[in-house]
């Protein structure tokens, strides 16, 4: 009880003190397990970074599907069927909030917005932006994309952040949470709805979303624009990419 007592009394304090980001952070575990960062040889440790993250994207996709198939059964269905007080309906309403979709029963913006990220790009990503896991983001925020925040409550300070400027470094709870991030950012953001064009361009002439093509689609991701893609095409092909997609894919047929 008195350990409680103290736990509960730091909570507060840190929340007063607008210092939950740097406790907070210790809270949980985080980046890669330790096994990876002794693992020196450089073929082994990337074959371990790509497996060991595949999983947590795969769980993510599969997540997605869910709510995707749920909205096209929903959808599907005559309008005036519909139960306005159904639990069902309420779902529906909080996907549509989820992925900031205006038009209520327009099957079009559910779909092009409620997909798959294909892992090859996934992992290109995740490697670039994490430093192949090694980065301080993912070391202290389970941050494997580089996400930001304005709210110091969730966030730690960046060692290098500008005079004036007012973001943070987003702190995630598990490596789980911030694949969840990332994909719901490439689902909803603005910036990247010539990726969700692409993708759904690929469905309509039933192709599953390929990574190498969507990747290249990623220029709002990075300030270095251009050069971007080049690393995400390089990652993607060097390292034999397309294999996870392929592996996802041949699951969910």
């Amino acid at each position: 009880m008195l350990l409680f007592n103290i736990i509960h009394f730091t909570k507060k304090l840190i929340v007063t003190t607008g210092l939950v980001c740097i406790i907070s952070s210790e809270m949980f575990s985080k980046g890669l397990p330790k096994e990876y960062y002794e693992i020196s040889d450089v073929n082994e440790s990337k074959k371990y970074f790509f497996d060991y993250l595949y999983k947590l994207i795969e769980k993510e996709n599969k997540s997605i599907i869910k709510e995707r198939n749920f909205i096209s059964s929903f959808l599907n269905k005559n309008i005036l069927s519909i139960d306005f007080d159904s639990l069902e309906f309420k779902k529906f309403l909080q996907i549509k909030k989820k992925y900031k979709i205006s038009k209520l029963f327009d099957i079009k913006s559910f779909m092009k917005k409620i997909d798959i990220i294909p892992p090859s790009q996934a992992l290109a990503q995740a490697a670039t932006e994490s430093g192949w896991g090694r980065s301080r983001f993912i070391k202290e925020a389970n941050n494997i994309f580089g996400h930001w925040t304005y709210n110091p409550s969730i966030g730690m300070l960046p060692e290098d952040r500008t005079i004036g400027a007012t973001h943070f470094i987003r702190i995630f709870k598990s490596l789980q949470a911030s694949i969840s991030a990332y994909m719901l950012n490439l689902n909803r953001n603005l910036a990247y709805k010539t990726f969700r064009d692409k993708r759904y361009t690929q469905r309509l002439k039933n192709k599953h979303p390929d990574g190498l093509h969507l990747s290249q689609t990623m220029l709002n991701y990075s300030g270095i624009a251009e050069e971007y893609l080049k690393i995400l095409k390089d990652i993607i092909q060097i390292n034999d990419l397309h294999k996870y997609d392929k592996k996802f894919y041949q699951q969910i047929n």
